[in-house]
């Protein structure tokens, strides 16, 4: 079983490293037009964002509250700290408000959090170097996470037109999910890369595809995920 908390605060460490020792005004490949401080002012605002709607049990705004490069580190560091000390005070299995599917429990945080700077972890690093994969268990509940929680979200916010003629994406460990309801492609691969080409963050191209070829790029190309 993962240990999402574990993840969430190993990862979050790493990723406040790479802030701390990093060029903030360095461009971040993958997210067009933000450069390494607006990446960690995302994720500082998120944690602290998830932070407020565990403890108010409902939605809340979040925070576009700016500070300033000599202090990006710290605030990280408090913000991780805030969130990571909540969960761990927090029953994984009470009620509570979550934009995922039913049921609405605090394990969906856990999950989430962990996931986020996973993801933006990667970021960073492609910001400043070469990135590291994502573990593959870590990696393959990700694209799980997508699946469950993101696409159905993305088509009932209507961010996201059904898809017809689609692909089915087969993890290694047997796992399948469908982007549409026909699916004409099957796309393989590592679950690292199949995570961060669901993200939009590599291009199809690291997978394998059988099938259509244009019928998987058509639904990569849709916005699977916010």
């Amino acid at each position: 079983m993962i240990d999402f908390l574990e993840n969430l605060q190993r990862t979050g460490e790493r990723f406040i490293d790479v802030i701390a020792r990093s060029d903030r005004d360095a461009l971040v490949p993958c997210c067009p037009g933000w450069l390494l401080r607006d990446l960690a002012l995302h994720q500082g605002h998120v944690w602290e964002w998830a932070r407020h709607c565990i403890e108010a049990g409902t939605h809340v705004d979040q925070s576009e509250e700016s500070v300033i490069d000599e202090r990006l580190p710290a605030w990280l560091r408090d913000q991780l700290d805030a969130l990571v000390g909540l969960l761990r005070a927090t029953d994984p299995e009470a009620p509570t408000w979550t934009f995922g599917p039913k049921p609405r429990l605090a394990a969906f945080w856990f999950r989430r959090q962990a996931h986020e700077v996973t993801v933006h972890l990667w970021d960073a690093e492609s910001a400043v170097g070469t990135p590291h994969p994502i573990s593959a268990e870590l990696a393959a509940d990700g694209v799980d996470e997508v699946f469950t929680v993101f696409l159905p979200r993305q088509v009932r916010l209507e961010r996201m037109a059904a898809v017809d003629e689609g692909v089915r994406i087969r993890l290694p460990d047997g796992r399948t999910y469908d982007i549409g309801d026909r699916a004409s492609a099957e796309v393989t691969g590592d679950p690292s890369d199949l995570l961060l080409a669901l993200w939009h963050r590599l291009p199809l191209d690291v997978l394998t595809i059988s099938g259509d070829v244009n019928a998987a790029r058509t639904a990569f190309d849709r916005a699977l995920t916010p």
